[in-house]
């Protein structure tokens, strides 16, 4: 039976057992059918499983495939890209020229997106990706519902924060994923949170016409160095459970922090948002993100940045080709 080398990577944590388990395939000879990898996906049974792949473009240097284990196929630049490319720099596919990034360029679906390779002070493999074209998409147009779904009441859903109020939740994308993100009031609520009810969890998100999306709690939990650090929690429906990192949910709430006025600075340069997620599944994984303006378009552009740690490697046999999902 044919094989092929897979490995386990902690994304967003240098530390063991900390991050968001990523399962990335080695597929560059290309030899997967998208119902294998699918098959693959279910059998890691984790958030998200990556396969790397031959570019199909010539500006692009890989392409990257991601499954959830329902089979949904996903595009967005989060912890199933970061991480993937985290093993790709760790496994020497690419050039890490200590502190001075190198830039590569990714293919997600239809996009081809840079991503720079570099090690942090520590020694650390660090990867830095640009998103997609940040947009500000439906609002939620029934708090209480949404709360009903969330277990919380709808006076938690909201906060004010320098002077400012996000007050109903909202879709905001970089990429194919419409996640809706909801302002929660303090650190207790966001706790309380309780994702058990996945179909009235999905009914809401139909409700934004996010089918296979998911929501993104969060709420800001102070600053360091003037920079807003936000604790968040995600669940998607397509997942079946809370996910420990979302980066294609972080990047688009940057975005959306800096539209509503709760991050300031964008004026002199690029600002820096940082989101810890996680912490009620018993790990710490730390995004960082960066928001700039385009000087030619007068748009906001979103990178999001962090490390990774392998976990465990080893082989896996590749599903026959007459199973059918």
């Amino acid at each position: 039976m044919d094989r092929l080398p897979y490995s386990i990577v902690d994304v967003f944590s240098s530390v063991p057992y900390r991050g968001n388990p990523l399962a990335v395939v080695d597929n560059t000879t290309d030899s997967l059918t998208k119902t294998q990898m699918q098959l693959i996906a279910r059998q890691f049974n984790l958030s998200e499983t990556t396969f790397i792949c031959p570019p199909t473009k010539s500006s692009s240097t890989y392409r990257l495939r991601s499954f959830l284990p329902n089979g949904e196929e996903v595009f967005g630049a989060g912890h199933n890209s970061l991480g993937a490319w985290w093993h790709i720099a760790e496994s020497k596919l690419v050039k890490v020229n200590g502190t001075e990034a190198t830039v590569y360029h990714q293919e997600l679906g239809d996009s081809v997106l840079p991503v720079e390779v570099s090690k942090s002070a520590q020694g650390n493999i660090l990867i830095t990706m640009s998103q997609g074209t940040p947009q500000l998409l439906e609002r939620h147009p029934d708090k209480s519902t949404l709360a009903e779904a969330l277990g919380i009441d709808s006076s938690a859903i909201g906060f004010e924060y320098n002077g400012k109020a996000i007050a109903q939740a909202q879709v905001v994308t970089t990429s194919p994923a419409r996640h809706l993100l909801v302002p929660v009031r303090d650190q207790e609520a966001l706790n309380r949170i309780d994702f058990s009810k996945s179909d009235a969890i999905a009914q809401e998100l139909v409700k934004t016409d996010s089918h296979n999306s998911g929501v993104y709690a969060f709420t800001p939990v102070g600053e360091t160095d003037g920079v807003l650090n936000l604790e968040a929690r995600f669940f998607s429906p397509g997942m079946g459970m809370e996910d420990p990192a979302t980066g294609s949910a972080a990047g688009p709430l940057a975005f959306f922090l800096c539209e509503n006025g709760i991050v300031r600075g964008l004026g002199k340069g690029e600002v820096e948002v940082q989101v810890v997620q996680g912490l009620k599944k018993g790990r710490e994984c730390v995004m960082r993100l960066l928001v700039s303006r385009d000087a030619e378009t007068d748009s906001l552009k979103v990178r999001i940045s962090g490390t990774g740690v392998l976990v465990s490697e080893g082989t896996l046999v590749v599903p026959s080709p007459d199973i059918i999902f």
